[in-house]
């Protein structure tokens, strides 16, 4: 019997090409092409791969089935919606140039608006195409994240430990991962796309770089040259993607160095992490300022220092992982209320939380050689957390940031199950006991959280229903008394919406928007006596506030009929916000009825770009060039209003039949 022992193989030789009886291999459930890696990357089946493809997508698709009518909601106007910049008409270099020139100034995110580009080039506004990209972008995650697990598994240094577990464990882990509650504010949230999509890119790298040192020759190359393509768009996809380098270098240490230094392993990780520090250098020469400057100002609007956001954050992340352990309803919000640290013992889970999060980076180290994927998996976590949970001053608490570090916990999860039930099994001797409990545990878990998952998206089925639960959530914060009330002022509930934005500057005086939007929720209810103070005092506490000036001078447009006045306030709009296209053709309506129809087709045309789609500026140019006896520039912007708004066409249609008669 020793001798038979001794006749095993390496943990890197096959099985197969051995000899070795029937009775001394390991048995196992799954197919045996599960444990075969060698030195080379896992062959699996065709079938298999086609099988766990289509089990991804099924339950990836079944948990978001509903989620394609979802309209835009909250940062989907600006960044999309009111984004004239990735309104695509031709697809053109010019448009992606001028796409580039507008939203870099603000976020180097150009690639995800890019998308968004050609998301309306192919269907305009209509969500559908969206959501359907936003989903494709999610199960595209769930695949990579599976193929790498899987080559994970399987490398020689964990193959003999993990081999036999190495497809169930990428398998649930890529279920969990498409169908869990919280992934549902990175893909039914439209915008968010930015963090799905970088959580994409960055699973495809750390993928292609496990091909890449398993390949040898050209088809290395190739991986690698894929990996940096996967890098940099997923980098201008979204900035917590520039951490992956130095994941890429504590991979090739932990499970190619075996966690050591020597030989030719020390000159592989030396490439790597020169590479890393290149990377992280040229990043902080190109962008350094760019984020030194966002740290400094965006702390000036924030309701909290930059001490009180770090030490808040250690409570954050830990917070996180009770969401992903329990994603219930009532627990999952798009705007949470999470209360600042003020200091170590303010609120006194703050040093707790501290000494957990250090102790569990310090455990992960001091593990790092015995238990190189539990060490690998909790800094994954933590580490792709860093960017968004360290000093940049913002929001406290968003779960979108989830996405990527969702891998690590889930990860270990699905690993120390089956080793807790193996445990049990040992300890339960006497007892008949069976493998297949933990999968079948991980089978129905997977498809409680597909249940969820599309019971959540109800909540984003329209702006009431998403206000309404978040208000529900966190009722001490003013936010969602304000957005909610902008929602029921989208549908004339214009009372509701009033008593919704006194509550909101009741719990924050300094709230800006709650006294635009209280001041135009007036106008539109047919109150500007009230609105006229409530707009002014919103003036003086900000003198460049654009919005409020062009409700003001709505005012005096249409109630007041002070046009002058008007026209001195929309002015004054467009010279705080440039680009405010209902200025313009405001400003354009109150030059016609002054009767100044020249200055009304000038103003018009020199921003032709930025209200082209807009029905009610083709209308005001239209009046003015009739007025003026452009019959044949009235007419094209006659023809371009009966495409857009027919009720408007025929009201110019009439203003120029007037005119031709006198």
């Amino acid at each position: 019997m020793i001798k038979e022992l001794q006749c095993l193989p390496e943990p890197h030789t096959s099985l197969r090409k051995r000899n070795v009886p029937l009775s001394l291999r390991k048995k196992s459930k799954f197919p045996a092409s599960i444990h075969l890696a060698g030195i080379q990357p896992v062959q699996s089946a065709p079938w298999r791969s086609l099988a766990v493809f289509g089990v991804i997508l099924a339950i990836g698709f079944c948990a978001y089935s509903n989620s394609f009518k979802v309209p835009f909601q909250f940062d989907d106007f600006p960044n999309i919606y009111h984004n004239r910049s990735v309104h695509f008409k031709s697809f053109s270099f010019d448009e992606v140039q001028e796409l580039i020139k507008d939203n870099y100034k603000q976020s180097i995110r150009i690639f995800a608006y890019l998308t968004f580009g050609l998301n309306h080039y192919f269907g305009g506004l209509n969500v559908l195409g969206y959501h359907l990209v936003n989903v494709l972008i999610h199960l595209s995650s769930g695949i990579f994240l599976y193929w790498f697990l899987l080559l994970t598994f399987n490398l020689p240094s964990l193959r003999e430990r993990y081999g036999p577990e190495a497809f169930p464990v990428a398998l649930f882990t890529g279920l969990l991962f498409v169908s869990h509650p919280t992934q549902t504010q990175s893909v039914t949230y439209i915008v968010q796309r930015m963090a799905s999509m970088g959580g994409m890119f960055y699973l495809m790298a750390m993928t292609l770089y496990v091909r890449g040192r398993l390949f040898s020759g050209g088809r290395r190359y190739l991986c690698w040259a894929g990996l940096g393509l996967s890098y940099l768009l997923g980098l201008f996809t979204k900035e917590n993607v520039a951490i992956l380098p130095v994941f890429i270098a504590l991979y090739e240490f932990y499970f190619f160095q075996n966690a050591t230094l020597s030989g030719k392993g020390k000159k592989a990780l030396i490439y790597v992490s020169g590479a890393v520090v290149l990377v992280g250098l040229l990043g902080i020469l190109i962008w350094g300022g760019r984020y030194y400057n966002v740290i400094l100002e965006g702390y000036k609007i924030r309701n909290f220092t930059l001490t009180e956001r770090i030490l808040t954050q250690f409570r954050v992340v830990l917070y996180y992982v009770t969401l992903l352990i329990y994603p219930a309803p009532s627990r999952l919000n798009l705007d949470h209320d999470f209360v600042t640290s003020k200091s170590l013992f303010y609120p006194w889970t703050t040093t707790p939380s501290i000494l957990i999060v250090m102790g569990l980076i310090g455990y992960s180290f001091w593990v790092a050689r015995k238990r190189p994927v539990l060490s690998y998996f909790v800094l994954w976590y933590f580490g792709n957390l860093l960017i968004e949970s360290s000093i940049f001053p913002l929001e406290m608490v968003y779960e979108h940031r989830l996405y990527l570090p969702f891998v690590g916990p889930a990860v270990l999860f699905v690993v120390g199950v089956p080793r807790g039930w193996k445990w049990l099994r040992e300890k339960w001797r006497t007892a008949k006991t069976h493998q297949w409990p933990p999968w079948a545990f991980f089978c129905c878990l997977t498809l409680l959280f597909m249940v969820g998952s599309y019971e959540r998206n109800f909540v984003w089925r329209d702006e009431i229903s998403l206000w309404q639960d978040v208000l529900a959530k966190s009722p001490a914060k003013p936010r969602p008394f304000c957005n909610l009330g902008i929602a029921f002022s989208h549908v004339g509930r214009y009372g509701e919406a009033i008593d919704l934005f006194k509550r909101a500057i009741c719990l924050d005086p300094g709230y800006l928007e709650a006294y635009n939007n209280l001041g135009a929720a007036f106008t539109d209810a047919n109150r500007p006596d009230e609105a006229v103070p409530v707009l002014e005092k919103a003036i003086s506490m900000k003198a460049d506030y654009a919005e409020a000036y062009y409700n003001l001078g709505r005012i005096y447009l249409i109630y007041r009929e002070d046009r002058n006045t008007a026209i001195s306030l929309f002015t004054k709009a467009i010279k705080f916000k440039p680009d405010y296209a209902d200025a313009y053709i405001n400003l354009a309506a109150a030059y016609n009825q002054t009767g100044r129809f020249d200055e009304s087709v000038r103003l018009l045309e020199r921003v032709k770009g930025l209200i082209t789609d807009r029905a009610d500026s083709h209308l005001n140019l239209g009046v003015a060039y009739a007025a003026l006896g452009n019959t044949s520039a009235a007419s094209r912007e006659l023809g371009m209003l009966w495409q857009l708004n027919p009720s408007m066409a025929q009201q110019l249609k009439s203003f120029m039949s007037r005119s031709q008669r006198q």
